[in-house]
C-alpha cells in the first residue's frame, strides 16, 4: 500500500510539473541570439497580415497557414525591442484562445499584437508598461451603424454581433449582450468580413482596430459608438512569463527611448497616444 501511494504521489507530482515549463530566462534568450515573439495576427494595425505582398520566413513559422507579409505597429516595435536587445526577433502565430497557454508552455519570450491589461492577465502573468491606451467600441456595417449608438439598441433580438473566442472581446459580449443574436466565428478575421458582407450588424471591439478599419474602408466599416463603452478603459501591453523579471525590466527601460510616437503615426494610431 505504501508503495503504491508513493507511485501514486510520484505520478501527480510528474504531471504537474510537466504543465509548468519555467521560462528562458533573459541571460539565455541574450546568449541564443533570438527573441521569440507570439502574435496573434489578426489584429490591424498592431499585427496581422499584408496579403498585398509576402514574407516567406513570418509565414513558415507560422501555426497556422497564412499568406502575405506580417505587418503592424507591434512587428516594428517588436523588431526595434531586437535591435536593442542585440538579438534577431522570430515570430509566431499563436491565437487569441491560446495566447496565454502558450506563452505559459514557453513557446515565446513575449507576446505582443493586441494583449490588452487586463487583471486576471496581470495575475498570472508580467506585463509591460502601457503602449497605447485603449477601450471597447462598437464597430459596425455603416448602413446599422445609427441605429447601433448604445449598448441598449445593441443589445435587441434583432441585432446580430458577431464575436471570435479568446479574447477580451468575447467576454465584453459575454457579461453585456444577453438579447442580440451572438455569431461566433473563429477569428478576428472573420469578424471583419462579415460586417463587410452584411451577414451581422456589428462587433465589439476596441477603439484603436476600430477607427483603422473605418479609415480603411469608409462607407463599408463605421464606428457605431465613438467613445469607449463605461468600465473598458484600458490600454495594450507586452506580456512575459511570470518571474521574467529581468526581460520585463529591460522592455520598459527601451520603451521610453523606442521610436513608439512615430510608428503610432505611421500605423495610424498617433491619435490615441497620451
Amino acid at each position: 500500500m505504501k508503495r503504491l501511494i508513493t507511485l501514486t504521489t510520484l505520478l501527480l507530482c510528474s504531471q504537474f510539473y510537466s504543465q509548468v515549463v519555467q521560462a528562458r530566462p533573459y541571460d539565455e534568450i541574450i546568449q541564443s541570439g533570438i527573441l521569440k515573439i507570439g502574435v496573434p495576427a489578426d489584429y490591424a494595425p498592431l499585427a496581422f497580415f499584408d496579403k498585398t505582398s509576402s514574407d516567406p520566413q513570418a509565414s513558415s513559422q507560422s501555426t497556422f497557414a497564412q499568406s502575405g507579409k506580417l505587418v503592424g505597429f507591434d512587428i516594428d516595435m517588436a523588431k526595434e525591442l531586437a535591435k536593442q536587445l542585440n538579438v534577431t526577433p522570430v515570430f509566431y502565430i499563436t491565437s487569441w484562445p491560446t495566447l496565454a497557454k502558450d506563452l505559459a508552455n514557453d513557446n515565446y519570450d513575449i507576446a505582443m499584437g493586441g494583449v490588452t491589461y487586463t487583471p486576471d492577465r496581470a495575475a498570472k502573468f508580467l506585463l509591460s508598461d502601457e503602449i497605447v491606451p485603449n477601450g471597447k467600441i462598437a464597430l459596425a456595417a455603416c448602413q446599422s451603424a445609427a441605429k447601433l449608438p448604445d449598448l441598449a439598441h445593441i443589445d435587441r433580438p434583432e441585432v446580430k454581433v458577431v464575436v471570435n473566442p479568446g479574447g477580451t472581446n468575447e467576454s465584453f459580449v459575454n457579461k453585456n449582450i444577453h438579447n442580440a443574436q451572438i455569431i461566433r466565428v473563429k477569428d478576428n478575421i472573420e469578424n471583419i468580413q462579415a460586417l463587410r458582407d452584411k451577414s451581422a450588424d456589428m462587433m465589439v471591439t476596441d477603439l484603436i482596430e476600430g477607427h483603422y478599419y473605418a479609415y480603411k474602408e469608409p462607407n463599408v466599416l463605421c464606428l457605431a459608438t465613438q467613445t469607449p463603452f463605461t468600465g473598458t478603459e484600458s490600454y495594450k501591453a507586452y506580456m512575459v512569463q511570470a518571474g521574467n523579471n529581468k526581460l520585463l525590466t529591460a522592455i520598459n527601460q527601451w520603451l521610453p527611448k523606442s521610436n513608439k510616437e512615430s510608428l503610432a503615426v505611421k500605423w495610424g494610431v498617433q491619435t490615441h497616444l497620451n
